[in-house]
């Protein structure tokens, strides 16, 4: 399918998919992360350390691959990190090496990190910037922090922190309420430089903890959030939550998110059906399975599969991974993902084209 389809830009495109207007073709939403630094011929050590060359990468891998996002972290470990916990910075994700609560005592020392300051984030913060004013008239810009439970847990140590939910909920709260306040803070600027705050929660899955427990200590600081960040933005953020969520999809809608972004592992065409009339729906490619380990064939599939089954969710679909991209994903399996976008995806959407 010729390149001439395309007659929108990344942004314009988005705008109508979760608007329901047309569009030439259905949006491609990557969470590119870190492979953008193998685009730049960086290591991710130092990707992760610069504000220029998270703005290069992001703005390299958008225009070499034609998907429509661009993300400039800061990731799982950004607030965590700020807040005082220590991150590794192999040549692949970074992680958090060690934990910055370790006694209870420890909390009273700690502060909600000042954006402009602390850690990374002033970091994030000017990439975030420069890519706004390349090119943020043309392709949407989001920055992706953990959500609260998330948050909590990398700076408790998971572990922990979900023994801290049975031994001491109390502690467990207040370490939620920093967290929070942390998100929310950090989101405020992000918005203040253009970008649209997404929140990833993966800690919050329902293979780590049991509906009840997300109910009393993930979903009231991730609706909290939703809300404070919604007011300050005039549009709520994205969520993002790992595993399978079958259980608590009703309480992920219930949060106010605009957009869902679902695991691979869970079927996308039930979540449709219970809240595709609630939020807007993304996924869920297999970014292992298929993305890193598959051909361009397998990939072409695979999307085929995705829309069969989301392509008419009434609140929107955006074709996306189920997690985040491989940092070492061949580029040619990315490139099949966008050509199939144009393919299988273009407007008006004809289910014979991918059934």
């Amino acid at each position: 399918m010729s390149a001439a389809i395309e007659t929108m830009t990344s942004r314009e495109r988005t705008v109508a998919a979760l608007s329901g207007k047309p569009y030439d073709r259905i949006p491609v939403n990557l969470l590119i992360s870190d492979h953008a630094a193998r685009v730049i011929g960086v290591s991710v050590g130092e990707y992760n350390r610069s504000a220029q060359l998270l703005a290069k990468g992001q703005i390299a891998a958008w225009r070499r691959y034609g998907a429509d996002l661009v993300n400039t972290g800061p990731g799982l470990s950004g607030i965590p990190e700020a807040i005082g916990s220590t991150v590794a910075f192999p040549d692949s994700t970074p992680y958090i090496a060690d934990y910055v609560v370790k006694e209870e005592a420890d909390l009273d020392r700690l502060k909600i990190p000042d954006p402009e300051k602390d850690g990374r984030l002033p970091l994030f913060l000017e990439a975030a910037a420069i890519v706004s004013r390349e090119v943020g008239d043309q392709v949407p810009l989001s920055m992706t922090t953990s959500g609260p439970f998330t948050t909590a847990a990398n700076i408790r140590g998971t572990e922990q922190f979900l023994r801290d939910l049975h031994k001491n909920p109390e502690f467990a709260h207040r370490l939620l309420r920093l967290a929070t306040e942390s998100i929310v803070r950090f989101a405020e600027k992000a918005i203040q430089v253009g970008a649209r705050p997404g929140l990833a929660d993966p800690t919050a899955s329902a293979t780590m903890i049991s509906p009840r427990q997300f109910r009393e200590f993930a979903l009231p600081y991730l609706k909290e959030t939703v809300q404070r960040i919604t007011a300050f933005a005039g549009v709520p953020p994205s969520l993002h939550i790992c595993g399978n969520t079958t259980k608590i999809w009703d309480d992920m809608a219930d949060t106010g998110v605009g957009v869902l972004s679902l695991d691979d592992i869970i079927d996308i065409g039930a979540a449709k059906e219970r809240v595709g009339h609630r939020v807007a729906l993304l996924g869920n490619i297999r970014p292992t399975a298929v993305m890193y380990l598959g051909t361009p064939d397998d990939v072409r599939a695979n999307a085929r599969e995705c829309l069969a089954k989301a392509w008419d969710s009434p609140k929107g679909y955006i074709l996306g991974l189920g997690c985040g991209l491989p940092i070492d994903t061949p580029p040619e399996n990315i490139h099949a993902l966008v050509a199939a976008a144009r393919e299988y995806g273009r407007w008006p959407l004809d289910p014979a084209r991918f059934s």
